[in-house]
């Protein structure tokens, strides 16, 4: 009889454990929930792991825990919550489309598709595989399946929000406003009182260029939802638009006050100053910014051209911000990636010219290319900072520092006396090699979601990296263009030997550059440029490879120098790619000129003066056996060169050097020896903005 009460008494204090653990874990849960809604997904994680220490088999926390991991980025750990939660709810359809979902964040486009596909077997009437299915068609750019099946899961519910919200997005993606504008009308007239429609209402409104429009909408978002950050943020763009800045600077000190982090308030606030011509607000309003979000590459790059164009050189500040570019080449070259941490450093040098540290380490980098007549340059630049400096003053390591720079550069100076050079008395630190002019138009866009005025913004950016390629000068219009009439109209007054129209575009994850490159002088198209990068650092990514994407295609152009008999001398070197053995076409100066159309250069052939075949190559200068055309004389100083013919690898007397710095292209504008940086050869796939903006609706 003991033995039974104890039993029972067991029992019911095992219940009374469980019933306890089993309530924690539905407050824990429903705590998660509110968390959740309002997309605090942090706070919501750690709600949804405490319910599940109180309850492990709890399958909709599990799965919970997986959405909101799915909603932080970690795909991967998602797909694990999911399998606990498969565990305890078989076959349920919300669990494998959200893993469907994880897989095509992860680019694993079958497997999310065999997903997908095993839901509608089995519930075919399930409206979120189709949603899945429809993504999947609009990664491989098929937008008309997308939206059959959008349409079809419409017709199986036709209130359905993201079946309208996801019509209405495709349609204003391919020009149709009216069809986007009946669809996002349905959606408002079944969700009225939904914060995120209206929200995307002003999105498709600011697209067509409905700013009135696309205000009142946010305010009605914002009057729905008191704390929807995402909605001041555009109204901000919105307003910033319109010019009204006093009240964009309004709104990002809310903001700022509401979260001090939200790197975007201090964006548009430091961006409304410096358009409100408080330059110096702006650039104390985005260093702090910045010090807060260090890797908001955009805001970077603004604060970075405000700088340049309005302190003096002298600043001390100057050295602050140039240390981020140093401490991210060192972290480049630690990876053996040469070209970043050139990029790096030459960024720091733009900021802070006299900084010893970065030039340094830039001079390390020119030595181990052995581009020696750069580096003793760079040394005695650095010497000449130093030598006003008192050496007791100096700490042991930078005294050691300034008698290893002076040793070396007596070394190198006695080297260079048998260089060529020397032979042909020459400096080429003062060498004019701008051979080029290039003019950069940002296309007029609609309203943006994160950065406003980030393509002209990146206009400028271009116009300043192209500041370090000596033979290429890049100019760039304060405001945009209408279209390509104006822009030709704008190069060809200029007398330009290309321009470009470019256009800026950017998610969260992903930044694009897509581009069309014209002749100044004839207006017809040379090469289409699209560029785009994902994860860290790529802004700077899509900048470097753009760059190097344009020298590729400009010929490389020198000119004559001097001349001994048939012994010539141009301004072209190792840095231009030249190598002893390349053939150079000779042309009376002043007949080059663009190709008619497509890259290359051309010359009427009575202008033809003969050829050089290089025999000895400096860095920056190189002799060659002139063989000239017809029995007269016709050479002159300053007569022009380019790339004829570069020897085979098999046969150069060296190896040819050329830097993602310099024009790369031979006479008919074939690019020489240039290592691709194209995002397709890096294993990359471009997610389309609109594709972005459809997964996030829920």
């Amino acid at each position: 009889m003991k033995k039974t009460i104890l039993l029972v008494i067991s029992l019911l204090m095992l219940h009374c454990v469980f019933a306890d653990n089993t309530a924690q874990s539905v407050k824990y849960y429903e705590k998660g929930l509110v968390f959740q809604s309002r997309e605090q997904w942090y706070d919501a994680s750690e709600a949804f792991q405490q319910a599940l220490q109180s309850n492990s088999s709890f399958a909709d926390a599990w799965f919970h825990l997986a959405q909101v991991t799915y909603e932080l980025n970690d795909f991967n750990l998602a797909l694990t919550y999911l399998e606990s939660a498969e565990k305890y709810a078989k076959d349920s359809s919300q669990v494998l489309n959200l893993r469907g979902a994880c897989y095509i964040s992860l680019g694993e486009l079958d497997k999310a598709k065999a997903s997908f596909d095993s839901v509608i077997q089995k519930y075919p009437n399930d409206i979120d595989a189709r949603f899945g299915l429809a993504e999947l068609k609009l990664f491989t750019g098929n937008y008309d399946g997308a939206k059959l099946l959008y349409e079809d899961a419409l017709k199986r519910q036709s209130n359905s929000r993201k079946a309208l919200l996801s019509l209405a997005l495709l349609s204003a993606e391919t020009g149709n406003f009216d069809k986007a504008g009946s669809y996002i009308n349905q959606a408002l007239r079944y969700h009225s009182n939904d914060a995120a429609v209206h929200f995307l209402a002003a999105y498709l409104s600011a697209k067509e260029n409905k700013i009135d429009e696309a205000e009142k909408r946010l305010r009605s978002a914002m009057q729905i939802k008191g704390d929807y950050i995402q909605a001041y943020v555009f109204l901000a763009n919105i307003l910033f638009e319109k010019q009204r800045y006093s009240e964009v600077i309004d709104i990002a000190d809310y903001l700022i006050k509401k979260d001090r982090n939200l790197s975007s308030a201090w964006y548009f606030k430091g961006l409304a100053q410096y358009r409100n011509s408080e330059t110096a607000l702006a650039i104390e309003t985005w260093s702090t910014g910045l010090s807060i979000a260090p890797q908001d590459e955009i805001m970077r790059a603004a604060l970075e051209l405000a700088v340049n164009q309005t302190l003096p050189v002298e600043d001390e500040r100057r050295s602050e911000w140039a240390e981020f570019h140093i401490h991210k080449a060192l972290e480049y070259s630690k990876m053996y990636q040469g070209a970043q941490a050139r990029y790096e450093y030459q960024r720091a040098l733009r900021l802070d010219p006299s900084n010893i540290q970065a030039r340094y380490e830039f001079a390390g980098i020119l030595s181990k290319l052995r581009l020696n007549e750069l580096y003793l340059n760079q040394l005695k630049f650095i010497k000449s900072q130093t030598d006003t400096l008192d050496e007791k003053n100096l700490s042991a390591d930078e005294a050691a520092r300034k008698r290893s720079v002076e040793d070396t550069i007596e070394a190198y100076e006695a080297l260079m006396k048998y260089s060529i050079n020397e032979k042909w008395n020459i400096d080429p630190f003062y060498l004019d090699k701008n051979r080029w002019n290039i003019g950069i138009y940002c296309k007029k866009s609609s309203v943006r979601l994160l950065h406003a005025d980030s393509g002209e913004i990146t206009a400028r950016m271009i116009a300043d990296i192209f500041s370090g390629v000596a033979t290429t000068s890049v100019s760039v219009r304060n405001s945009s263009v209408e279209g390509y009439g104006e822009a030709f109209r704008l190069a060809r007054e200029s007398k330009l030997d290309y321009f470009i129209i470019m256009d800026f575009e950017e998610t969260e994850r992903e930044v694009s550059l897509e581009a069309v490159m014209y002749s100044g002088r004839t207006g017809t198209e040379t090469k289409r440029i699209s560029v785009f990068r994902t994860g860290n650092d790529r802004y700077a990514g899509v900048l470097r490879s753009f760059r190097k994407t344009v020298l590729d295609v400009l010929s490389v152009r020198g000119k004559v120098l001097k001349r001994s008999g048939n012994e010539v001398l141009v301004d072209l070197g190792k840095s231009e790619g030249i190598t002893a053995g390349t053939v150079l076409d000779l042309v009376k100066k002043g007949s080059i000129r663009t190709a008619d159309k497509g890259p290359g250069i051309i010359f009427d052939s009575k202008n033809s003066l003969g050829t050089i075949k290089i025999e000895q190559v400096g860095e920056e200068i190189s002799s060659g056996r002139l063989t000239q055309n017809g029995f007269y004389d016709r050479v002159n100083i300053g007569d022009e060169v380019v790339i004829k013919s570069v020897p085979k690898a098999e046969d150069a007397q060296g190896q040819a050097l050329i830097s993602d710095t310099n024009p790369a292209a031979d006479e008919n504008g074939n690019t020489l020896n240039s290592v691709s940086m194209a995002a397709r050869e890096l294993g990359l796939v471009r997610t389309p903005a609109v594709i972005d903006i459809i997964r996030s609706i829920q």
